[in-house]
């Protein structure tokens, strides 16, 4: 088991329609296609003749067909077509890689491995459920995988990247409680202030407590709530797929409870998040090209840097195929200001 061993957004579902379409989760390009039976296919994007990318020829039948010789691909990678050798031959075995794939909530998953998935796709809290309003964003970001997932579960720079919009600096302590286990790692916090900020001021209650969670899942999700009750509920969760070293794909559904009036605050909040999330696109942007000038990352760390350490070790352990950390829970108290 490694990284790849893992479900990865590779599309959404509504990108998918008469033309292949090229993707490339860890910079393995892939085609994805439906075949016949409506089912989503992915398969290497290169055709086992003269490797042309499969991406850039045509659909019919539920097969994809090269552009250059015209051999056509089923679902599974076959060969079931090479126009030159006419149709008395016998079809050589030259088939194409297929890799393990799904559609579920409305995105395609692949799996990258060579390892047979034994688990299923993450499924993303209250999408689609009564009560709950749900909205999409997909945000290409020039940085890494770990950098954007410590970025999403980051207070501290909220203050500085995002003053105003969505927390103001405040010397007031609360505690932070974190938990990991082999499989995630979650900080909650307590006593937090309610900052003045744009949206606070637009969406949080008065008078109400806030528990506010933060939480990492192996090996690609990051998970925010702040939790008002049950009528006043939001979660952010982001799911990131790299494409290279620096360069990933990140996938965030914005979930939220709001009563009767969450139509009407979805077209408020979806501009604002869409807002903030580009200020990180930008700071990230210019982590990245600070790492590159300086020849890699050269960081250190302080005990308010909650999620960045373990998030770190986690991986690298999935990376190295090691076994994960024992799955006992362990807890540790840290005092935070933002």
């Amino acid at each position: 088991m490694g990284l790849k061993d893992y479900w990865y957004i590779a599309a959404e579902s509504r990108e998918l329609k008469q033309k292949p379409v090229a993707v490339a989760p860890f910079g393995e390009r892939m085609v994805l296609f439906r075949a016949g039976d409506g089912q989503v296919a992915a398969l290497e994007d290169r055709c086992s003749h003269r490797n042309m990318a499969l991406s850039l020829g045509t659909m019919s039948s539920g097969c994809v067909t090269c552009p250059y010789h015209g051999w056509t691909f089923d679902g599974a990678g076959r060969c079931v077509q090479i126009p030159s050798l006419g149709s008395r031959e016998r079809l050589p075995n030259h088939g194409v890689r297929a890799y393990p794939v799904r559609e579920h909530d409305g995105y395609v998953w692949v799996y990258p491995g060579e390892s047979i998935p034994e688990s299923s796709p993450f499924q993303f809290p209250h999408l689609g459920e009564q009560g709950w309003t749900s909205f999409r964003m997909r945000t290409r970001f020039q940085a890494s995988i770990e950098a954007c997932l410590e970025n999403f579960l980051d207070c501290p720079h909220t203050v500085y990247v995002h003053g105003g919009w969505f927390r103001n600096h405040d010397t007031r302590e609360l505690s932070a409680t974190v938990r990991s286990t082999a499989e995630s790692v979650d900080v909650e916090f307590r006593g937090e202030p309610i900052t003045k900020s744009l949206v606070s001021k637009l969406f949080f209650p008065n008078g109400r407590e806030l528990r506010h969670t933060d939480r990492f899942l192996m090996p690609n999700m990051s998970r925010v709530d702040y939790d008002f009750g049950p009528d006043r509920h939001f979660i952010i969760t982001s799911q990131c797929t790299p494409l290279s070293e620096y360069e990933t794909d990140v996938h965030t559904v914005i979930t939220f409870s709001f009563g009767r009036i969450a139509s009407m605050v979805r077209l408020l909040l979806e501009p604002i998040c869409r807002k903030i999330i580009r200020q990180d696109v930008d700071v990230l942007a210019s982590q990245t090209g600070q790492i590159r000038r300086f020849g890699g990352p050269h960081f250190c760390h302080v005990e308010t840097d909650l999620l960045g350490l373990k998030i770190h070790s986690m991986r690298r352990r999935a990376e190295a195929s090691e076994p994960p950390a024992e799955a006992t829970e362990q807890q540790r108290e840290i005092t935070i200001c933002f």
